[in-house]
């Protein structure tokens, strides 16, 4: 190799290793939100844009740091909402980013946030951040959905509380005959019906009872099943959600 041919190759940009971006999504607080650390310098991009479609790649700015602020690679951080961010170093010193303000501002805040910007391989969005060549730029990975719950309805029709007391009606047909003493006298038959209506008590039978309708009745709530995360990506995880949700709920997903 000429020695020519070694420089350009040390000093071509393609051959400088740029390190992958560590990155921290707004979550359910702030879902178009991102948090973006390259080297020791902090990115943060309010909103993506994906509300409106394809992520924007010029959401992202770069955030000033005053003296004291934690390096981002060891900071933790988190969204308080779409225009408000906590990052605290491993000093516990508190630092507030806020939506239009370009830096970092100290804040005896009560929020302990607990993660760490780390490098992310997929994102809800479908998109993740990449950082390359001093600009920022978006890259397609979608995430499988998560682990989540389906609701089951009733499957029992509604049922009615057993009562305590036993009900019974009782009938008994009687005939009688009656054979005359001399040849001359004829037998005589009498018939009579006797109806009876009765109501007992069984202490241990009504508590049987009503254990056996709780049960039943339990079963006609709607119960949430656990559904286990996809193992698809992009919209082919969402049908297999929806499938998986049929087939252990029979119906929506929650």
């Amino acid at each position: 190799m000429t020695p020519v041919l070694a420089l350009f190759l040390l000093f071509s940009p393609s051959a400088v290793h740029e390190p992958p971006a560590l990155l921290l999504h707004g979550g359910s607080a702030a879902p178009r939100a991102w948090l973006g650390a390259v080297r020791s310098a902090l990115w943060v991009c309010w909103d993506d844009g994906s509300r409106r479609g394809a992520p924007d790649a010029a959401c992202w700015q770069r955030v000033d740091l005053p003296p004291g602020a934690p390096d981002p690679r060891e900071a933790r951080a988190a969204f308080l909402d779409a225009a408000t961010a906590v990052v605290r170093g491993p000093d516990d010193a508190t630092f507030v980013l806020t939506r239009g303000d370009p830096s970092l501002q100290p804040a005896d805040a009560v929020i302990d946030p607990r993660e760490r910007l780390a490098a992310l391989a997929c994102s809800p969005n479908g998109h993740v951040p990449i950082y390359s060549r001093g600009s920022w730029a978006w890259a397609p990975s979608p995430c499988p959905l998560p682990a989540g719950q389906c609701v089951r309805g009733p499957a029992l029709a509604r049922t009615r509380r057993p009562l305590g007391l036993d009900v019974f009606v009782r009938l008994e047909l009687r005939a009688d005959a009656r054979q005359g003493v001399g040849p001359a006298v004829e037998a005589t038959t009498s018939t009579s019906v006797i109806a009876s209506l009765g109501v007992a008590f069984d202490p241990l039978r009504w508590v049987g009872r009503q254990l056996a309708w709780l049960e039943l009745h339990a079963a006609r709530h709607p119960q949430l099943r656990e559904l286990p995360a996809t193992r698809s990506r992009g919209p082919l995880a969402v049908q297999e959600r929806e499938a998986l949700a049929a087939i252990v709920c029979g119906g929506e997903v929650r």
